[in-house]
């Protein structure tokens, strides 16, 4: 059964039950069909997070039956790191048009609020506000939102990251924090970070950069600030430079902490904590797949995520002379070293 654009966003509007694939028909650059519903992924920057991610969101739906090329077609970018190609990138999604958004990340949400009209759905994920970007309020519950727009919640747990740090320090006092305040999902975790640290009685020493050239200067500036641990939030500058980060703290046997898995592959991480980012996208997928079969974004709540994995090197504890407890390798998914 081939479905037209319209008769497929008046079921996803009426949140029909049907489990049929659904067809669109329409035209990709202008020249190449699109087979099936046309979906249109755009993602802040190609880095291990975000990409995890958005394979975790492609493999829930092909997992259920909707593979591009073949019953849906996916068009996928990154805004190279640049908050105003979001909006360029999601006219183009407009102009194409696609049937749904998947936004992963909160500058890609945001700019498909503000382009997409309420008739297509957008399911975002690897996002750390959603309320704060616009989206709903907490905790964005049937209702909560804005009807054509859920998706997966994913505040890292900085608390527990935190709790990490003073696991392998009990002594802990200060830690240091590098971040670019001009990212919403940046400031509303750095304000978290805040608020847990204050609780556990540790001070949070700021270093404000606006790209991942500045990471250095700022993780060398905070070393001689002589802050006792990194640690690390959700923020696009970070995710760029964390090598740095890692790289002064190595050299001046200084712990890092991050909330990013893939980080323990770099020389000077000491342990992570935090999502499965493929989880996060397979999560956000079944969302997608749910509205792809004809149900409304707006009869479904915002899903928050829960499970998360630690990571430690000893390698690195070795490196800068830390002990790791063994109740803390227990406890670890994974040690590497």
């Amino acid at each position: 059964m081939t479905l037209g654009r319209r008769e497929f966003l008046a079921l996803m509007g009426a949140g029909a039950g049907s489990s049929l694939l659904l067809a669109a028909c329409g035209k990709l650059g202008g020249e190449r069909s699109a087979k099936g519903p046309v979906i249109g992924i755009l993602q802040m920057v190609d880095a291990p997070p975000p990409n995890q991610t958005r394979d975790g969101v492609i493999a829930a739906l092909a997992d259920a039956g909707f593979k591009d090329g073949s019953t849906v077609t996916l068009i996928r970018k990154d805004a190279a790191g640049e908050l105003p190609n979001t909006t360029l990138v999601m006219k183009q999604f407009l102009g194409e048009p696609v049937d749904m958004v998947v936004a992963v990340g909160t500058p890609p949400l945001q700019a498909a609020m503000k382009v997409m009209p309420a008739s297509v759905p957008v399911i975002f994920t690897y996002t750390s506000n959603p309320w704060g970007a616009g989206a709903g309020t907490p905790p964005g519950g049937v209702g909560q939102h804005k009807p054509n727009v859920v998706g997966t919640i994913g505040t890292n747990p900085v608390g527990k990251e935190l709790d990490l740090a003073r696991a392998v320090n009990p002594a802990l006092k200060t830690v240091g924090l590098i971040f670019n305040p001009g990212e919403p999902n940046s400031e509303y975790e750095a304000k978290v970070l805040r608020e847990e640290a204050a609780k556990r009685g540790i001070t949070v020493v700021e270093q404000a950069v606006a790209n991942s050239g500045e990471v250095l200067q700022a993780a060398q500036a905070l070393a001689e600030k002589q802050v006792e641990a990194f640690v690390k939030i959700g923020d696009y500058a970070t995710i760029q430079g964390f090598g740095s980060i890692a790289k002064v703290g190595l050299e001046n046997k200084i712990p890092v902490y991050s909330v990013d898995a893939d980080d323990i592959k770099l020389p000077g991480t000491l342990a992570t904590i935090g999502w499965t980012y493929h989880a996060d996208g397979y999560a956000a997928g079944k969302l997608a797949v749910r509205v792809l079969k004809g149900e409304s974004p707006a009869k479904i709540a915002f899903e928050p995520l829960t499970k998360t994995d630690l990571l430690v090197s000893k390698t690195t504890a070795k490196a800068i002379g830390v002990t790791l407890p063994d109740s803390l390798l227990k406890e670890a998914t994974q040690v590497v070293g």
